[in-house]
């Protein structure tokens, strides 16, 4: 399905991202790489996530957005052991930073990046901090990273925090929470869209990578101005009311796109939820 095709399924317009397209920065929170069978090696199947994000980063700069916030690891994924090796090992390997996808984006990192000092992870400081000097005069696109991340290292770091953009929308991949990686205050307008497969590479088109951006973009559009500061009207009441509580209110959308894998995308609106069937 081209972009026109998929803009018109979503009722969306070229006006629409005129207006807002410099202000949406959506925080893919990617998961679901161990368990999806891509693969019996962790390190092989984070490669495949770092391919999503190549590819899901590079369609954003396509549509003409400008910042991407996205969650590596937080600190607690330490709990699993060798989890953290599998991923630092995967970043090396997996991410080309001459590949056209990042070629001239700006990475800013955001996480206790001291502990891998104290954990023999010194190679991979060493690494991000070149990642951070070798893209600090690019200018096309931003990356803002959180790795090795907590809610309490944040709080304790905010003055990195405020280094990082409003987030608009959270993309979550196999799981609805957020937890371990909430942002203080930088989400108290963010919405939330849900993928019930995960960040695999594989198992995504470029159709379907664009659907998931734009459908995020769209919901943010459409319910941003209702988060904390909406005043309704009589009339706007009593049709929530009936569309939401009596009706119980939900919409289901087909996305005919040809990906690799069925998929399931669920964004939250005023009268109730929307599920995209891809």
């Amino acid at each position: 399905m081209s972009l026109d095709k998929i803009l018109k399924y979503l009722d969306l317009t070229q006006a629409d991202f005129l207006e807002h397209s410099r202000s949406f920065v959506p925080y893919i929170y990617i998961d679901g790489h161990r368990s999806s069978g891509i693969s019996d090696d962790d390190v092989e199947s984070y490669k495949s996530g770092i391919g999503f994000f190549l590819r899901f980063s590079g369609l954003m700069r396509e549509l003409g957005f400008k910042q991407l916030v996205t969650m590596v690891h937080t600190k607690r994924n330490k709990a699993v052991a060798g989890r953290i090796h599998s991923i630092q090992k995967a970043i090396q390997e997996g991410l080309d930073f001459s590949d056209k996808n990042v070629a001239d984006s700006k990475f800013k990192i955001y996480g206790d990046l001291d502990e891998y000092l104290d954990n023999g992870s010194r190679k991979f400081y060493d690494y991000l901090n070149e990642v951070i000097d070798k893209t600090s005069r690019n200018r096309s696109f931003t990356h803002h990273i959180l790795i090795n991340y907590s809610e309490d290292w944040a709080i304790s770091n905010l003055a990195q925090i405020h280094n990082l953009p409003k987030i608009s929308s959270v993309i979550r991949f196999t799981k609805g929470f957020v937890s371990g990686g909430w942002i203080p205050l930088k989400m108290q307008e963010t919405t939330f869209v849900y993928s019930q497969i995960p960040s695999v590479s594989e198992f995504w088109s470029d159709g379907a990578i664009c659907a998931l951006i734009l459908i995020s973009f769209k919901n943010w559009v459409k319910i941003k101005d209702f988060i904390g500061t909406k005043i309704y009207s009589s009339i706007e009441k009593d049709l929530t009311h009936r569309k939401r509580d009596i009706d119980l209110s939900f919409d289901v959308i087909n996305l005919n796109l040809n990906s690799p894998l069925r998929n399931r995308i669920i964004s939250f609106g005023i009268n109730g939820p929307t599920t995209y069937e891809l």
